[in-house]
């Protein structure tokens, strides 16, 4: 083989191996162990460098030939080079490693593997540095995006090409209940209310590779329903040919809350415009009827047969129309509160006994669990009491007689909440009907007036508290009151 490099102008072996040694894309020197009387290595001398090598640390080939290490390069015993060139040589193993040098105005990082041969060895090096900074840089921005992945206030997830949860940021797991662990064991598809939403998500992803502003009837590890907005794009992973899906969530639950609160503010307000009105055109023209009726009583002679009777039917219907209309202002109107610092406990268990007869006749078993840790809260005793007493008379009046159960408890919900609970297992109130149940004059009763609960609302409101309602057909009905307190 050399003598087909001799014809081709390449004199001899070692020109050969120097042309090959050259054209390496990494440094080479060799080293000739120096030692003393002792037999130990205290230097290396250097044989042969090649023109990487020469470059790399930016000096000539002919000033290394015959230089000592340490005399050249004395930081090589500071960094721990010179220690593990002479463990090569004593111990013969290759040693591959990467090395910071910091010295001689050096200070790079090099990919480094020394061999040895003979009473020396042989080093290949590399300069890394560009890579070690490309990777310091890759690692800042991960630590950065991970920063900006665990403390986003916005509930983010990671979720596979199969929508199994691969990771969730601490606002996600605080959302939902649920811990990282539990987590990752869960499909996207089982936080979802109503599997075909879903459905429709995964199929708007797949053919579009992003879904915005999608909203959604979510559910947390407690099984309260939040009514979400999901925002969510496809990540294309080349390593594995698949797709992942980052997703972050808009909890709505408080905006869905604020709305509601500004519509049932804007009817009361509209309400009490319409019932002032009414009351201004009714009330003049009923109290010249009341009158009228009066004089007409005057007139008519006793022995006008059935005249007291018609008297009474004008009299008893003209009476109605007037409460109507003063429990339609009292309803809509901005209640003036004497606010006083209470036991919530004790109001509604005094508020029970007015309703003790009608429970009674009815024969209504009645279940109390009162939490004995509440705070004491700023409540109207009367006004309340009117909001008590129309919940409990509903509560009675949609139970059968000898099977109705009431149920009334309260609970301090975290440190910040009170709940105050009124069940029933009367008939159930239609989902379509559950929106309309506090508006004004809706009423499913025969006698009805419909402004009761429109009052009561008006009540809870007044007191800074919320009420909320649930139910179902055949199976009965619950008013929740939830008082927020101060922790």
């Amino acid at each position: 083989m050399f003598e087909q490099f001799n014809k081709s102008g390449v004199s001899s072996t070692d020109e050969f191996l120097k042309s090959v040694l050259d054209s390496a894309f990494y440094g080479i020197l060799t080293y000739r162990s120096i030692r003393n009387e002792q037999n130990e290595i205290i230097d290396f001398e250097c044989l042969y460098a090649n023109d990487i090598a020469a470059k790399i640390i930016n000096i000539d080939t002919k000033d290394l030939k015959g230089s000592r290490l340490l005399e050249v390069y004395p930081g090589n015993e500071s960094a721990g080079l010179f220690d593990k060139y002479k463990e090569v040589v004593e111990k013969g193993d290759l040693r591959t490693f990467e090395q910071y040098y910091e010295g001689e105005d050096i200070n790079k990082w090099f990919r480094i593997s020394a061999v040895k041969l003979n009473d020396g060895f042989t080093v290949s090096f590399q300069d890394i540095s560009e890579f070690k900074k490309a990777v310091k840089e890759v690692e800042e921005r991960e630590i950065k995006y991970q920063k900006l992945f665990s403390e986003s206030l916005d509930p983010i997830f990671i979720v596979d090409d199969q929508f199994n949860f691969v990771n969730a940021n601490p606002a996600f797991q605080d959302l939902f209940e649920y811990c990282l662990k539990d987590l990752i064991c869960l499909n996207f598809q089982q936080i979802f209310n109503e599997k075909k939403d879903f459905e429709l998500l995964r199929k708007i992803i797949l053919d579009q590779k992003k879904v915005e502003e999608y909203e959604v009837l979510l559910i947390d590890g407690k099984g309260i329903k939040k009514p979400c907005l999901v925002n969510c794009v496809s990540i294309y992973e080349e390593e594995n040919s698949s797709y992942t899906y980052l997703g972050i969530i808009r909890d709505l639950s408080k905006r869905k809350q604020a709305d509601k609160e500004l519509i049932v503010a804007e009817k009361l307000s509209m309400t009490g415009k319409i019932a002032r009105t009414i009351a201004h055109e009714i009330r003049n023209p009923l109290t010249n009827l009341t009158l009228a009726l009066q004089q007409l009583k005057d007139e008519v002679p006793s022995e006008v047969e059935d005249a007291e009777l018609y008297f009474n039917i004008i009299q008893r219907n003209a009476d109605r129309i007037g409460n109507l209309i003063t429990d339609l202002l009292n309803s809509s109107k901005s209640q003036e509160l004497k606010l006083e610092k209470q036991s919530l406990n004790k109001l509604v268990k005094s508020s029970l006994t007015l309703v003790k007869d009608r429970m009674k006749l009815q024969s209504i078993n009645l279940y109390q669990d009162y939490d004995s840790n509440l705070p004491d809260i700023a409540i109207d005793s009367d006004q309340f009491k009117v909001a008590l007493l129309n919940l409990f008379i509903n509560a009675i009046e949609a139970m059968k007689p000898d099977k109705g159960k009431l149920t009334v408890k309260t609970a301090l919900e975290g440190n910040n909440q009170i709940k105050l609970s009124i069940c029933d297992n009367g008939i159930g109130i239609p989902k379509d009907k559950l929106d309309d149940l506090f508006e004004p004059f809706f009423t499913e009763k025969k006698e009805g007036s419909g402004l009761g609960l429109t009052a009561v609302q008006n009540i809870v409101h007044s007191h800074k508290a919320k009420i909320e309602v649930d139910s179902e057909l055949g199976k009965g009905t619950s008013f929740h009151i939830i008082f927020k307190v101060k922790p």
